[in-house]
């Protein structure tokens, strides 16, 4: 069940990795005038992702999230289809935002289904190894987009992420997952938002995925920017970061055992200090693919200690839960594109880096309270 959870985290994840890396060859193929025409799919797909999110995860509560896996992946196998066969931009654009309404209701599906099978006291471990999936998607999934597209063209990467997504969803449709709990009221995002400790929590996942995106957004421009490499160095950065964050699973029993208020307390206080070492490194090309390796390993452990978080809230509403989680997540890739440009303009890598070390600065403030709070009321 977990490999199978992974997987399907590897293949969601691929879509919404390899479109950057194929967009000159797929701005050919279409006959648009640049590849940064193409990169106006993979905005349609993030608000596909956000809006799916808030107003279909919900679903997963009525049906049980099992159901809504299987529907979701029905969407994301003909989005992806429809991206591989498209004949001109809007046909791309139409195919990536039907993957991203997939895929909006697939994450939370996803992360609740790990939730539900985990053993009690391992929720960490079960999910960390689900979130290993992402690592799938960057070493292999971006490595393989580009060369798939040199030697069979841009549409064959995406056939072969359909074949694999019918493949999965024929296992997902056999499976047998633990009875889950089902809700007989409605559940939405404004009775997500009712749950207690909930906004603290996606407190997290803004200050956790802000400062990761304020980083990786701009990490491209100042590799050939700044350091005068090839577009093609950048696989490295990638490589490493993905190799990081797939190593921290050995650290994921440690997580059960700490709790998420006193897990994040110190993973965001890690980070904090390691954006501040980072930023000293900005000119090295090599030290920043080292740095890159002890990023990914500290982003695990954060992604995996907010999304435990927010999963053990409220099992009734656990759907409408995630779905605020994948929500705040996405619109936090548009925040930190904006908030970061300025300082990317005025001040280099360095800089994000010190404004992603302010946000952690943020995140474990919270957690500190958040854990003062707990132990007051008995809980920790």
């Amino acid at each position: 069940m977990i490999l199978l959870l992974m997987l399907c985290i590897g293949l969601i994840g691929a879509n919404s990795l390899v479109l950057s890396p194929i967009a000159a060859n797929v701005a050919m193929g279409l006959g648009v005038d640049n590849a940064a025409q193409v990169m106006t799919a993979a905005g349609i797909y993030g608000i596909g992702v956000a809006l799916s999110a808030l107003f279909l995860a919900p679903r997963a509560d009525r049906v049980g999230a099992h159901k809504a896996l299987m529907t979701a992946l029905i969407l994301i196998t003909l989005g992806l289809g429809l991206s591989g066969v498209a004949p001109a931009m809007w046909a791309l654009n139409l195919g990536q935002g039907l993957t991203g309404v997939g895929v909006g209701m697939a994450l939370p599906a996803i992360y609740s289904l790990a939730a539900i099978i985990a053993p009690k006291g391992q929720e960490s471990r079960v999910m960390g190894l689900v979130l290993t999936g992402w690592t799938l998607s960057m070493v292999g999934g971006v490595t393989l987009a580009a060369h798939i597209a040199d030697l069979w063209g841009w549409r064959m990467v995406f056939f072969l992420l359909t074949g694999g997504m019918v493949v999965i969803f024929l296992v997902v449709r056999s499976a047998r997952f633990p009875v889950q709990p089902t809700s007989e009221r409605v559940t939405s995002p404004f009775s997500a938002l009712q749950v207690p400790g909930i906004l603290p929590a996606l407190f997290s996942v803004v200050m956790l995925g802000t400062g990761f995106y304020g980083i990786y957004t701009y990490l491209g421009a100042h590799l050939t920017g700044n350091l005068g490499r090839e577009v093609s160095e950048a696989g490295w950065l990638t490589l490493s970061y993905g190799l990081g964050f797939g190593a921290a699973t050995l650290v994921d029993p440690w997580l059960d055992k700490v709790g998420p208020r006193r897990g994040l307390l110190a993973v965001f206080g890690a980070l904090g200090v390691y954006y501040g070492f980072a930023s000293l490194w900005t000119a090295s090309y090599a030290v920043l693919v080292a740095v890159m390796f002890g990023w990914g390993v500290l982003q695990h452990l954060g992604l995996n200690l907010t999304v435990s978080r927010l999963s053990q809230l409220d099992p009734s509403q656990r759907g409408a839960v995630m779905g605020m989680n994948s929500t705040v997540m996405y619109v936090s890739v548009f925040g930190a594109t904006f908030l970061f440009r300025p300082v990317f303009e005025g001040g280099g890598l360095a800089a994000c880096f010190w404004g992603a070390s302010a946000l952690a600065a943020l995140g474990a403030a919270e957690a500190l309270v958040a854990r003062m709070r707990a132990r007051q009321s008995g809980l920790a």
